[in-house]
């Protein structure tokens, strides 16, 4: 019996040497995320694999994620937050060659750019006696758009006080050239509709238009809010100017008008280069576009007056900007009546009506129909 004890002592203290000498020896760890890009509150799944690939077993095996702050778990998970991080943490037993597999589903209820970064595995030897720590660098990301806005329900014109009137038309009036007919999706406008097709297929069938390339918008975000910027930050306008950026990018394309993207933010994650992109059409380009506005930051690269001046050097051919900004500064007016003397159609869409008064008639003013104003009277200012 003695023998028995002293075996299985010195058998435990040899597996214990063993175990500790290749506790993590062989263990791995992988992350899979599965969407790169989400709608505000859209279920995406995070896929982690753990696998021992030895013949000793780890006895303990704790792994511990580093996550923003701002993913939530669907279901319950064992976590932690501080400010700026969700610290998740699996603890487990593995067999020799065991490969475990979780999917846990999340979701984000904010705008932005999070980032998956540090993992930390942590085992210990047969004993318990001692631990071991590894880390493992990752840098995954996902990206959550801005919500959309029903740009006819939720601008109005300077001007309207009965605060009802909807937006009719009012990015580009005529195309340039019909090069078709195609059935009606309920986006185009009535005096779109073809009635001798209609009336021969039985439904509603709209003309098809092709616009040149004289005939592109270029939209402008515009997220500097004082002077300096950093003096009065509005991160509410500025949410509210990305979200009907996005809505005017999707009137664009369901029209087929071609679109570029300019914005004075700093993009979380993107090249400066990548603040002004050209004009084009298609999904593809949509979904640059609105990754672009998931990315925006609500610091800035360069003033509002540096970002026109900038877009003036290019050879972007344009015939309308639309300007989305949170409010006008005084410095903003003579800039924007500039642009309203020599384009074919300006449109200045504002969170709030400063200086709006100011600005001719030859740009188009729009106001954020959800919120309630003191209206000032408008001008002649030509």
């Amino acid at each position: 019996m003695a023998y028995l004890i002293l075996f299985l002592v010195v058998s435990g203290i040899i597996l214990n040497r063993l175990s500790r000498k290749y506790t993590l020896l062989g263990v791995t760890y992988s992350r899979e995320i599965s969407k790169r890009l989400l709608e505000i509150g859209e279920d995406f799944h995070i896929t982690t694999v753990v696998e021992n690939r030895k013949f000793l077993p780890v006895t303990f095996l704790q792994i511990i994620e580093r996550f923003p702050a701002g993913i939530e778990y669907r279901f319950r998970a064992d976590q932690s937050k501080s400010r700026e991080f969700l610290y998740h943490t699996i603890t487990m037993f593995l067999l020799p060659f065991q490969r475990i597999k979780r999917v846990y589903t999340a979701t984000c209820n904010k705008r932005g750019r999070y980032i998956f970064e540090d993992v930390s595995i942590i085992g210990g030897d047969l004993l318990g006696l001692n631990t071991f720590v590894k880390s493992i660098r990752y840098s995954q990301e996902i990206v959550v758009l801005p919500e959309p806005v029903d740009l006819e329900n939720e601008l109005i014109p300077y001007g309207n006080y009965n605060g009802n009137l909807s937006v009719q038309r009012w990015i580009i009036d005529d195309p340039t050239m019909i090069i078709g007919i195609k059935e009606y999706t309920g986006l185009e406008s009535a005096k779109t509709i073809h009635w001798p097709s209609s009336l021969r297929t039985g439904n509603l069938m709209v003309k098809k238009f092709d616009f040149t390339m004289e005939n592109t918008a270029m939209i402008i975000l515009n997220v500097e809010c004082d002077k300096p910027f950093w003096v009065g930050v509005k991160p509410d306008d500025i949410e509210r100017c990305i979200s009907i950026t996005r809505g005017v990018m999707e009137k664009f394309e369901s029209m087929g008008i071609p679109y570029g993207f300019a914005t004075n933010s700093i993009l979380y994650g993107l090249p400066a280069s990548r603040n002004i992109i050209y004009p084009s059409s298609g999904p593809a380009h949509l979904e640059e576009l609105l990754e672009c506005l998931g990315r925006v930051s609500y610091s800035i690269s360069l003033t509002f007056e540096e970002l026109l001046l900038s877009l003036n050097t290019r050879d972007i051919k344009c015939s309308t900007y639309v300007i989305i900004t949170p409010e006008v500064l005084e410095s903003y007016v003579e800039p924007i009546n500039n642009l309203g003397s020599e384009l074919e159609e300006v449109i200045l869409i504002s969170i709030k009506d400063v200086n709006l008064e100011f600005i001719s008639q030859d740009v188009l003013k729009y106001l954020d129909g959800g919120v309630e104003y003191v209206y000032t009277i408008p001008q002649d200012n030509k």
